[in-house]
């Protein structure tokens, strides 16, 4: 049986157990043992409220530490809320500063204090709280090991057994002189081949790449990846060593970025998941979806100054959404892939002058071939090249006018500091589909009699 099957029979089996006799404690905590927090984690949403609380029973503070590490948010906020805070402090203890301070932001002010008040940690939390959550100074933890420049390989090493210093990031070894300013790292590798006499300053590199803690969280991601670190240091403005960004952190931190602009760009709420509830879904969708509705109202006006050019030829109105909702797709996919440009550092308000010629060159190509599909379709129908000529024209137009703006708009917003996923397909469609109308019954304005 594979190892995750193995996981799968377990969890079912201590499912079973906490339904049907729960009193059989030693034997369940046993196979809870055997398994990952993760997938305890996995077991506990899975469970009825009576048995969570019978599975929370068995664990102690580190089991609950780990636990709490690899729940949903919704159910941490809700497992945090109700636990009693000297037991949440004594909990806390057991996680990186930088975990531990992301839970104590889910409490209220005097709770929060109350947490720290009774955490043996809480001289490494207290800094990370100072910071904003989407910042460098909110993502990093204290965790890491600190050598002496004049230290020797040998020195090092034999700091390091016998201290044993607790580290989430252990590759990395941060040289710090007296006053805790930054001077160079070392890597484990380095220190191990290293002969014994060589000292620190000689072996450490001292260009290091780091960051102030007011960096925001997507350029801590960009430049782990770019640079490809395992962890990144944040420094103040003198240089001292005030923690580090290890890469799991920065994983979540992909994640979270790459959710927020995809729910960004549809109109959703960044908090809302599939199962939330019915009232949370309504308060972050319905607004949007209003908006959605008054935006159409502005497609629907534009069509009716035309009403008589749609009344003498009712033809065009068989292609008004054949024009639009393709100008729309065109323009969706600009404004995406330009999203994620900005997001990865691939592309900047600079380049626009690069990207927009790129996209009328692109327009013009797909607009002709796309043109010339529907004005195919147009001449099969009603075999008017008249009618044909203005479907092109209405095509080729909407399309290079969709993506440029759809590259537009997300660079625009960029240069005035604003997050570029809010350049949601609800703004960009209104707009093609009022360019698209304009066109098609413009021209079919000027040309009405030919349609007839």
């Amino acid at each position: 049986m594979a190892p995750e099957q193995e996981v799968q029979v377990i969890v079912r089996q201590v499912e079973e157990m906490l339904a049907s006799d729960s009193s059989r404690v030693e034997e369940i905590a046993s196979l809870l043992g055997s398994i990952h927090p993760a997938d305890q984690a996995e077991l506990f949403c899975r469970l009825t409220p009576p048995q969570r609380e019978a599975f929370l029973a068995l664990l102690n503070a580190e089991g609950l530490a780990r636990l709490l590490q690899h729940l949903p948010e919704e159910e941490v906020e809700a497992l945090v809320a109700r636990m009693p805070r000297e037991t949440l402090a004594r909990v806390l203890d057991h996680m990186d500063s930088d975990e531990a301070a992301y839970i104590i932001r889910y409490l209220p002010p005097a709770d929060a204090a109350r947490v720290l008040a009774n955490m043996r940690t809480a001289a490494d939390v207290a800094p990370i709280l100072q910071h904003a959550e989407d910042t460098a100074g909110g993502l990093m933890t204290r965790g890491y090991v600190a050598l002496h420049p004049d230290m020797t390989v040998q020195e090092a090493i034999a700091y390091l057994r016998l201290h044993q210093p607790f580290a989430q990031e252990g590759y990395y070894l941060y040289v710090l002189d007296g006053a805790n300013r930054l001077q160079g790292v070392v890597n484990l590798r380095q220190l191990i081949v290293a002969a014994p006499s060589t000292t620190i300053s000689q072996l450490m590199t001292r260009d290091v790449i780091s960051v102030p803690p007011e960096t925001d969280q997507e350029e801590v991601a960009r430049l782990i990846q770019r640079y490809r670190l395992r962890a990144l240091p944040v420094v103040d403005e003198k240089g001292v060593l005030l923690g580090i960004i290890t890469a799991d952190d920065v994983l979540d931190v992909v994640t979270e970025e790459a959710t927020e602009d995809l729910y960004r760009l549809a109109g959703v709420g960044v908090e809302e998941r599939a199962l939330s509830p019915l009232r949370e879904s309504l308060k972050r969708r319905v607004p949007h979806l209003v908006v959605n509705l008054l935006t159409a109202f502005v497609s629907a006006l534009t069509v009716s100054a035309f009403e008589g050019t749609v009344a003498k030829a009712a033809a065009l109105a068989v292609f008004m959404p054949v024009i639009a909702g393709h100008g729309g797709n065109t323009g969706t996919q600009a404004a995406t892939v330009m999203v994620r440009s900005l997001a990865l550092g691939d592309a900047t308000p600079r380049d626009t002058l690069r990207i927009v010629s790129k996209e009328i060159a692109f327009g013009l190509l797909h607009g002709v071939l796309a043109g010339a599909l529907a004005a195919a379709l147009a001449f099969g129908l009603y075999q008017n090249p008249w009618l044909a000529a203005v479907v092109f024209g209405a095509m080729v137009g909407n399309v290079v006018v969709a993506g440029v703006v759809g590259s537009l708009i997300p660079l625009g917003l960029q240069a005035l500091k604003i997050d570029p996923a809010l350049a949601s397909s609800i703004w960009l469609t209104t707009f093609t589909d009022v360019m698209g109308f304009l066109m098609l019954l413009g021209a079919g304005t000027l040309l009405v009699d030919r349609l007839t």
